[in-house]
């Protein structure tokens, strides 16, 4: 299918996210970005990502988000990125290296999983971080692990989205709990040496992922109406 239809396909996702979100919410949060494979994810705060071996690339996409508590995130995320000049893998990710293990960078936790090149996301509080230390990392011990119907991200810990369900471009839409007090949400890119090493290495990178979400602001109803107009486009598309 062509990127241009797969675009058209995605401002209409888009659309059906705001009408089921909005209808429980005039707070809800939804749009969409298209996150280069060159997004350092370490890169948060800094005028310039930090540069490593083989480059910093670029900043990485930041969307400032609405205040609130208890606030649940979802994601749609397609295209294709690639490494040393060919395209070769979608959002959840390939085995151009078939694991990722790259340390923590300043306030940044590290990212350690299965697959290599995936979209990853972090959730940072408005301020000043830069003399925060580094949270641990999540837990992705295999690939089941990304495959999970929620996750609950601390601040500044660097997460798994993928193509956002629980399969790889099938299954349930995924739910990412935003913890209190982020700000901001931010969607890069990890990348290193062989995707294991210091960060960098990113300005050898190509493509990227067309990436749409919703935020909405609490628990229970509102939360559950949104993330089901999600899923209700997806089976609409199919």
């Amino acid at each position: 299918m062509s990127d241009s239809c797969n675009g058209v396909r995605r401002v209409a996702l888009v659309a059906s996210i705001a009408m089921a979100a909005t209808a429980g919410s005039a707070l809800a949060q939804n749009g969409s970005t298209y996150v280069k494979a060159t997004a350092n994810i370490f890169g948060y705060g800094l005028s310039t990502p930090q540069p490593g071996g083989g480059g910093g690339g670029t900043l990485a996409n930041v969307i400032a988000l609405n205040a609130g508590t208890g606030r649940v995130a979802a994601f749609s995320a397609g295209g294709m990125a690639g490494w040393g000049g060919a395209l070769v893998n979608g959002p959840d990710g390939g085995n151009f290296s078939n694991s990722t293990n790259i340390g923590p960078v300043g306030p940044i936790s590290g990212y350690n999983g299965p697959l290599s090149g995936q979209l990853v996301g972090v959730f940072i509080e408005a301020g000043d971080i830069s003399a925060l230390s580094a949270p641990g990392g999540m837990s992705y011990p295999d690939l089941a692990s990304y495959s999970a119907a929620d996750y609950a991200p601390g601040l500044r810990q660097v997460f798994f989205i993928g193509d956002g369900l629980t399969g790889t471009g099938s299954g349930s839409i995924q739910a990412f709990h935003v913890p209190d007090g982020a700000g901001f949400l931010v969607l890069g890119i990890a990348d290193a040496w062989g995707f294991n090493a210091d960060a960098g290495y990113y300005d050898d990178n190509v493509g990227g992922y067309e990436t749409s979400y919703v935020i909405v602001p609490a628990p229970g109803a509102a939360s559950m109406l949104g993330l089901a107009g999600l899923l209700a486009a997806r089976r609409r598309r199919a």
